[in-house]
């Protein structure tokens, strides 16, 4: 016998019914192969890498969290079974129903997106195999009154692999027979019948009906049923249960998880595609923190964290099955239109006979698991591995915790529950009897996180938006600065610095502590910042001026000139006004002459030993140019002052752009003609409650560029921004303390990586930034001074940008963001801010 895993179904059912006249449709999603694993596995290692891409599973973390607030007892729910037969219902929706589903169940931007995520996933879920058993099937029962759209039947077909099955639904018994029949075969018989109660069935005109089976072998066959012990679980701290516990001594991959204050154990299946996790609090009653906390992003990193070692696994064998009415919990996560009458289905069929509104009636959600040691030890004998036993490698689940089953190869989640009590066999949320706020209630708004799970080259860009924001927050008026600029400033400080110093700079720049990375992704930064391509035209010069009196490291010398492409230049600081003129001349040569200088007439302390300039220079030719002729004086709001007339410019053409719901906010991308290089602009959606654009570049913060780049769709556009001109001068000091960067401007700073035997210290970090954008293109300077001295001292849509906006030129390859701003008054050019 094989040691087996097995998950006994997950399944949706939906009844939608009209209470006057009515609307149906109905899809089917195919029944994979249920073959058992009969083949030993002979691999002793295993290369464990998680999922890399981006995670469709916040509103199955979001839904799970919500049922286990309301229900004391064991939990259940997959959450992929009813994102599939609520995404059928999506198909069909129309206005603020459809928002409703798209936003709370975090889909894709836009429906064709939608459809390829859905698709991809039901392909990785129905590949057959020899390891793994795993049925999934959805259907669409629709009542013979209804005509179903033929639009919507062919689409939940083709991308869904959905049947619409038109059938007599006033006929209950005949109905309900059939939808029992089904479920029963797709779960290989372990759920005989999904509906009990065929007077429920009175009035419907469809049913979305989805299944799940899987059954899957233990990889390494852990468990051997000779090694069963009875044991306690403690439920509480008063109360206690003795249950079976499997138990073995193997190699496992685990981590300790700060954020939950738990452990995680990972358990592979046969066929190295499906896992289960479990997740075990420090404590008795940690699982209700576990519960508040959990999210795809905390489990990425902790995943990433996993190290593969020897672990005393005792896990207790529990079965039981669960079954929940989800109306309650999806409008308090904010999907209400579907279950009201003003519901807009109205994609999906027209009747027969006058009718007004297809609604939904109910939300069931059916599920069961086993979990046992069912097998042989035979082989699983030769497989444990023994290490010194050690109490930080006892994984003992005595104590309630959470589960999961994923699809590693897609990060699709199957399967999420809670164990209270593993005796118990069953469990319910119940058809809960209330009234429920319509969509319109002004008090039941709901917001959903929209974290985004990220790479370390995206983290590494965080730092972009984090600096604008903090900016933002300081200075009022139009603003130009590069974060770019900044950025290769402040990373090649870090290889000169240690201690707390070090951790402060990592943190704020999101980078990894080891070099290598480190230098990696700088080389992959600064590479598309020396370009010249078709009219576009990118330079970045970085310089280090050192006073020649100063010991300093070699090793960091040939850092700054190898991995940062930076050039070292010996100036004596005690003649400040030659030494500034020097360092000017330097800073216009590198801007093309955009900006005259950085070192304003006596700021150069002569007590200066180190100072660090970053200049970056762009000039792009828009691909698609704005004809002069079409630029008119036109209206851009002012806050506070009003409609004030500036030169907008105007071109009809295709552009990338959409709606982003999570930023609120207009997004096109007008591209250079280099083909890699955009400018992004922001335009929020509701200027008057968010004037000088504080919230949009908070929740900037929270979306990747990466993210952003691939939500934008070509959509014939007219595009009217208005021509602008913007001078910044910062000091950046400020707002990088309140990044978390704060030694280096100290008393505590540590520069031992650049110099033997001084003591250094920031003096200021000042930014110079420069941008003007006309019907042609676009020409941006910046340069960025770190002064470093002794430590003694202190028709078609229309996009038309006629109020404040964010704009970012980004580099299409990397994401990165060379320059970033606001737009307050496109009529006022400068702005010093020190």
């Amino acid at each position: 016998m094989r040691l087996k895993l097995e998950y006994l179904l997950c399944l949706s059912i939906m009844v939608v019914f009209i209470k006057k006249c009515v609307c149906v449709v109905t899809p089917n999603l195919t029944t994979q192969t249920n073959i058992t694993s009969t083949t030993p596995q002979t691999e002793d290692d295993e290369d464990f890498v998680p999922y890399h891409g981006e995670r469709f599973t916040v509103f199955d973390w979001t839904l799970f969290r919500n049922l286990a607030k309301t229900n004391a007892g064991n939990v259940l729910l997959s959450p992929i079974s009813i994102k599939l037969a609520l995404v059928l219902l999506y198909e069909g929706a129309q206005d603020q129903t459809a928002r409703e589903l798209a936003e709370v169940m975090q889909l894709p931007l836009n429906v064709l997106a939608t459809r390829e995520k859905f698709n991809n996933i039901l392909k990785s879920l129905q590949v057959p195999s020899s390891t793994y058993a795993l049925n999934i099937g959805s259907r669409i029962y629709i009542d013979n009154n209804v005509l179903t759209r033929q639009r919507y039947a062919a689409t939940v077909k083709t991308f869904y692999n959905t049947d619409v099955i038109n059938a007599n639904l006033s006929d209950t018994h005949a109905i309900a027979t059939k939808v029992n029949s089904w479920v029963n075969n797709i779960t290989n018989g372990h759920i005989e019948k999904m509906i009990d109660d065929e007077k429920g069935l009175e009035n419907s005109v469809m049913l979305i009906v989805n299944g799940l089976f899987f059954k899957g072998a233990w990889r390494r066959k852990y468990f051997a049923p000779e090694n069963t012990r009875v044991s306690k679980f403690h439920i509480n701290s008063n109360e206690s249960v003795n249950v079976p516990y499997m138990h073995t001594i193997s190699r496992f991959y685990y981590a300790e998880s700060s954020r939950l204050d738990a452990k995680i154990l990972r358990i592979p299946y046969d066929g190295s595609k499906f896992a289960m996790y479990i997740v075990l609090p420090h404590t008795l009653t940690g699982v209700n923190h576990i519960v508040n906390q959990i999210n795809p992003f905390t489990l990425a990193s902790d995943m990433w964290n996993m190290q593969e070692m020897p672990l005393d696994v005792w896990i207790p064998k529990f079965k039981f099955e669960f079954t929940s009415h989800l109306e309650h919990t999806l409008r308090e996560l904010g999907i209400r239109d579907i279950f009201d009458d003003t519901a807009q289905l109205t994609g999906i069929a027209k009747t027969k006979r006058a009718s007004r509104h297809l609604q939904v009636s109910d939300v069931m959600h059916k599920t069961g698991i086993e979990v046992n040691e069912n097998g042989t030890i035979a082989y699983a004998a030769t497989e444990i591995q023994i290490g010194n036993k050690i109490e930080e490698g006892t994984f003992h689940a005595n104590h309630p915790f959470v589960f999961y089953i994923e699809d590693e190869t897609t990060a699709t989640i199957l399967y999420i529950g809670i164990v209270q009590n593993p005796l118990n066999a069953s469990g319910t949320t119940g058809k809960i009897e209330q009234e429920f706020p319509s969509r319109l209630s002004p008090d039941t708004a709901t917001v959903t996180p929209n974290p985004v799970a990220t790479s370390t080259e995206d983290r590494y860009a965080f730092f972009n938006i984090d600096l604008l924001q903090r900016l933002n927050e300081d200075i009022e008026g139009n603003l130009i600065l590069s974060p770019s600029s900044a950025k290769i400033a402040l990373t090649s400080l870090v290889e000169g610095t240690g201690g707390r110093t070090r951790q402060e700079l990592l943190a704020a720049l999101r980078l990894p502590p080891d070099e290598y990375t480190i230098r990696r992704i700088a080389k992959r930064t600064l590479m598309p910042l020396k370009s010249h391509q078709n009219g576009t035209e990118i330079d970045v010069a970085t310089r280090l001026w050192i006073n020649p009196v100063l010991t300093t490291s070699p090793n960091y010398m040939n850092a700054l000139h190898n991995y940062y492409g930076t050039d070292i230049q010996q100036l004596n600081f005690g003649n400040a006004n030659v030494a500034a003129n020097m360092i000017n001349a330097w800073v216009r040569e590198h801007t093309r002459n955009n900006i005259k200088s950085i070192i304003q007439p006596g700021t150069l302390a002569a007590d200066t030993q180190i100072l660090l300039t970053s200049a970056l220079y762009f000039k792009g030719r828009w691909l698609k140019s704005f004809d002069k002729h079409a630029t008119r004086a036109r209206c851009f709001r002012v806050p506070q002052r009003g409609c004030q007339d500036v030169p907008m410019m105007e071109n009809t053409s295709r552009y990338r752009y959409a709606y982003i719901a999570s930023l609120d906010a207009d997004v096109v991308e007008i591209p250079y003609s280099n083909g890699r290089t955009s400018m992004l602009i922001f335009l929020p959606s509701h200027e008057d409650s968010d004037p000088y654009l504080q919230i949009l570049s908070k929740d900037l913060s929270y979306v990747p560029m990466r993210t952003l780049l691939t939500s934008l769709n070509e959509t014939e556009l007219v595009l009217s921004i208005p021509r602008f001109s913007i001078e910044s001068k910062l000091d950046l000091r400020s707002s990088l303390m309140r990044m978390g960067v704060l030694d280096i401007f100290g008393m505590a700073a540590n520069f031992t990586g650049i110099i033997y035997n001084d003591y250094l210290r920031i003096g200021n970090i000042i930014q110079n930034a420069k941008i003007e954008v006309d019907e042609e293109g676009t020409i941006a300077a910046a340069v960025t001074e770190l002064m470093v001295v002794p430590l003694m001292a202190n028709m078609a849509p229309a996009f038309i940008a006629n109020r404040p906006f964010i704009f970012a030129i980004v580099d299409l390859v990397t994401s990165e963001t060379l320059f970033a701003g606001r737009v307050m008054d496109p009529s006022m050019s400068n702005f010093e801010s020190i």
